[in-house]
């Protein structure tokens, strides 16, 4: 019989088998802000919880499945279904309220420049709105590769720090290794990031030169070992790589595989295994097409890792119903994980046909928020973590930066920006309130991975 356990921190329930997990999202982005000694106690701006599953966009007629089938790739057979119908009525069974806590809404008004309004060979752009409650941030891009001058380490400068330019930032390492989060301001008013305590970024994306000046900063940054670690390496890294779909493909916020000017998978095989420790867990974010969990087992084989688990991101509606068909054709309401144990191969011992045949399954249930904005796992994985006091986490291809971790990608600030964030309370969790707020949530474009000058 499944065990209730007493809700903590972004997680709403969870069984004692941790198979079935209840979490709400933007509250996990925001407890991952902080830590026990400085706590995070601002809550992230969100979008409306969901009540309604969509309407569904499934063909009817046989002749339109047909079409359909022939016209998409070969999709992932559907995730367990008897673990989502059971996993669901075991939450609703044991947890009455909604789906998620309380969440501080606000009007979402993405505002961004018109590339003929942007001046060129500047690193950073800012226009007065007529409306004072939208704010216009910068579109940073990066063009000809310029060498870093090395890290910059935030904590030797107190609780705030500013820079001339945006492009100061780019392709180098930023750490904050204090206790307390520093505000960087950019150079304006309102252009405020939070780097969280103890943790590092590097905001350029995912290409050769990039990885090797990501590898010459983790040794020089990371030159101890750890109890689980040489110097330079990681017990968990995540990663949620731009793959192609068709989402990806209607969203200017980043470029997926296909567009990039490199592949970055490509180039994360052939660097990331000196960053992975012995035992370390490795995650990626999939979609639900055959060939991408393909490409990223092939990923996983090149840095020593073997799959061992699945997990799957169910999205639910406020009161707990999945937002689409679980076996659609057109899509799911659910993203998939793939966890992956780092394995000696080298070892005489070593025997891949003892590999395990079969991987554990486990369900992750939260009402989705903002698009691509995905549950942050650091509460999840913590308690898998052999050392949880001294791991040390990557994530690439963040959208937010968490205390504690490394994070790497062109968006790693996105979420950081000091005005997504309200001052609040983490209170009681039995209510999902839908509170309207004005104000804009502006978008901070990421750096391209197409060279493009600095806009």
């Amino acid at each position: 019989m499944a065990h209730l356990m007493k809700p903590s921190g972004s997680i709403l329930y969870q069984n004692q088998a941790r198979t079935v997990t209840l979490i709400d999202i933007p509250l996990s982005i925001s407890l991952s802000q902080g830590t026990p000694e400085y706590p995070c106690t601002d809550l992230l701006y969100s979008d409306r919880p969901v009540e309604n599953p969509h309407p569904s966009i499934e063909p009817r007629s046989v002749k339109a499945k047909q079409r359909v089938q022939e016209r998409l790739p070969n999709p992932l057979p559907p995730f367990s279904r008897d673990l989502i119908t059971q996993g669901l009525a075991e939450i609703q069974a044991r947890r009455p309220q909604a789906f998620c806590s309380e969440r501080r809404i606000n009007q979402i008004r993405l505002s961004r420049h018109k590339e003929d309004q942007a001046p060129k060979k500047t690193a950073h752009l800012f226009e007065e709105s007529s409306n004072q409650s939208e704010i216009k941030v910068p579109e940073w891009g990066i063009g000809a590769w310029c060498e870093p001058r090395g890290p910059l380490i935030l904590s030797t400068t107190g609780e705030k720090y500013e820079i001339q330019r945006a492009s100061d930032l780019i392709n180098k390492v930023t750490a904050n290794f204090s206790t307390r989060p520093v505000l960087v301001n950019l150079g304006y008013p309102g252009l405020e990031y939070r780097v969280p305590p103890y943790s590092a970024f590097m905001l350029s994306r995912v290409g050769q030169r990039e990885a090797l000046q990501f590898s010459k900063m983790a040794s020089k940054l990371l030159p101890e070992p750890t109890l689980s670690a040489a110097p330079g390496q990681f017990d968990f890294i995540l990663l949620d790589p731009p793959w192609e779909n068709r989402s990806a493909r209607r969203s200017k916020s980043y470029a997926s595989r296909r567009q990039a000017y490199e592949d970055p998978m490509r180039v994360l095989a052939k660097m990331l295994g000196k960053h992975i420790a012995p035992d370390a867990l490795v995650a990626c974010w999939i979609t639900n097409k055959a060939s991408v969990r393909d490409a990223a087992l092939r990923a996983f084989e090149s840095w020593g890792v073997e799959l061992v688990e699945e997990w799957a991101w169910l999205k639910v509606t406020a009161h707990g119903e999945p937002i689409c068909d679980l076996e659609g054709s057109m899509r799911r309401p659910y993203e998939t994980v793939l966890i992956g144990k780092a394995v000696d191969v080298t070892l005489d011992g070593y025997d891949a046909s003892t590999s395990p045949n079969s991987t554990t399954k486990r369900l992750i249930v939260g009402v989705p928020d903002l698009h691509s904005r995905k549950p942050c796992l650091k509460e999840i994985i913590e308690p898998m973590m052999k050392h949880r006091l001294s791991y040390r986490a990557l994530e690439i291809f963040a959208r937010n930066l968490t205390a504690g971790w490394w994070s790497w990608g062109n968006e790693v600030l996105k979420y950081n920006w000091k005005g997504y964030w309200t001052a609040g309370d983490m209170g009681d969790d039995t209510d999902c309130l839908f509170e309207q707020r004005d104000g804009a949530v502006p978008e901070l474009k990421p750096v391209d991975d197409m060279d493009q000058g600095i806009a």
